[in-house]
C-alpha cells in the first residue's frame, strides 16, 4: 500500500477570507460609533469579541473596547483641567518628579 503526501503551502492552508468577515482598519465612521453605542445600551459591555460580531461591526473585540472606552463611554471627560485638577498635577509632580 503505497502512501503520497501531499505538502501544503502556507497560503493553501488559511481560509479565504470572505468579503463579508475582512476586518475593516483606519478611523472609525459615525455610523460605526453609534452602532456600538446603541448595541452597548441595548446589551451592556463586556466578551468584546462576541459583541463585536454580534453588532455587526467588521472590528475587532479589542478595538471596540479601546474605541468605547477611550472615547465613546459616557463618563470619559473632555476638555481642559480644573484649577483644582492643576494644582494637584504641580502637587504631585513637587512631590514625584517625572517618574
Amino acid at each position: 500500500m503505497d502512501v503520497v503526501l501531499q505538502s501544503r503551502s502556507s497560503n493553501s492552508m488559511a481560509a479565504e477570507p470572505e468579503e463579508e468577515t475582512e476586518l475593516r482598519r483606519g478611523p472609525w465612521t459615525v455610523d460605526e460609533d453609534l452602532t456600538l453605542i446603541n448595541y452597548i445600551a441595548d446589551h451592556g459591555e463586556g466578551r468584546w469579541n462576541a459583541l463585536a460580531r454580534a453588532a455587526g461591526l467588521r472590528r475587532t473585540g479589542k478595538s471596540c473596547r479601546l474605541r468605547w472606552l477611550n472615547y465613546l463611554r459616557p463618563d470619559v471627560k473632555r476638555g481642559n483641567f480644573t484649577a483644582d485638577e492643576q494644582l494637584l498635577i504641580l502637587d504631585l509632580h513637587s512631590r514625584w518628579g517625572n517618574r
